[in-house]
């Protein structure tokens, strides 16, 4: 019985160490999906609403964009029409006494809250939006939606001489949505997800995308400076690319690195 009793609270002290970080450590981690939606701990910190005309708390530490407010959690159809209409953004739902609201967010500037929201308020389904505010400090900011450049403008000369070229820009791409468990790390003020090859591709294409190739990271690493440098991404053929050289810098398969999605 003792040697069973011992395996048991080995096996419980294993779980502990290698269980993913949840919401006591992080409370605006996602902790769990449902109808698609990323869950957010209800501990989490959202704030409250600026209804009206109301002004924002010079005290304010971060802003968040509610989109839609619910019994319980958002429809799956819900969720799928905001993907669509508003691909690039941050969508969350916390449930609080059987209360659900949509989230983007949090971001800790006033004026990228407000040109988010809208943005927001031009799509039909979100019309209502509002900011909420909140004192505490963010855990766990944004995870970054890449936003579109414009586009390369080609002279009239170069028109008449050459055959146009689409410019390969940020829009052209994105990022998988964080799940629970997901390693992030901070860069240009953004949270970035990092996993290892394995997740890499099959996270793209649940995003409808599929994983960037060496080629497409280099070039659009060199029309913009919205990409974090400090880890590698991975791309096509299992490699750990620097973004800044465009050399292969390792082929570990676990290790967690950059991922980068090219949008079909």
């Amino acid at each position: 019985m003792g040697r069973w009793r011992g395996l048991a609270v080995s096996v419980v002290a294993m779980w502990a160490i290698s269980a993913p970080v949840r919401a006591e450590q992080s409370p605006c981690a996602i902790v769990d999906r449902q109808q698609g939606w990323p869950i957010i701990g209800e501990t989490c910190d959202i704030g409250q609403g600026l209804w009206g005309n109301q002004a924002p708390d010079p005290k304010s530490a971060a802003f968040w964009v509610q989109c839609g407010a619910t019994q319980g959690v958002p429809s799956r159809q819900f969720y799928q029409s905001l993907r669509q209409g508003l691909p690039d953004l941050p969508f969350q739902v916390q449930v609080r006494e059987g209360r659900g609201r949509c989230l983007i967010g949090p971001y800790p500037n006033l004026d990228v809250a407000q040109l988010v929201l809208k943005r927001v308020r031009q799509f039909g389904p979100t019309k209502q939006a509002v900011l909420r505010q909140t004192r505490q400090p963010l855990s766990q900011p944004a995870v970054i939606r890449l936003p579109p450049l414009s586009q390369t403008q080609s002279s009239p000369e170069d028109e008449t001489s050459a055959p146009m070229k689409t410019a390969i820009t940020l829009s052209h791409f994105g990022l998988p949505e964080p799940e629970a468990g997901d390693k992030q790390y901070m860069e240009k003020s953004m949270s970035w997800l990092r996993v290892s090859y394995a997740q890499a591709a099959p996270r793209c294409q649940r995003e409808g995308m599929m994983l960037a190739s060496q080629q497409e990271l280099v070039e659009v690493a060199k029309a913009t400076d919205q990409l974090p440098m400090r880890l590698p991404y991975w791309v096509q053929g299992a490699k750990g690319v620097d973004a800044r050289s465009g050399k292969v810098v390792t082929r570990n398969a676990d290790a967690a690195l950059n991922v980068l999605c090219k949008k079909r």
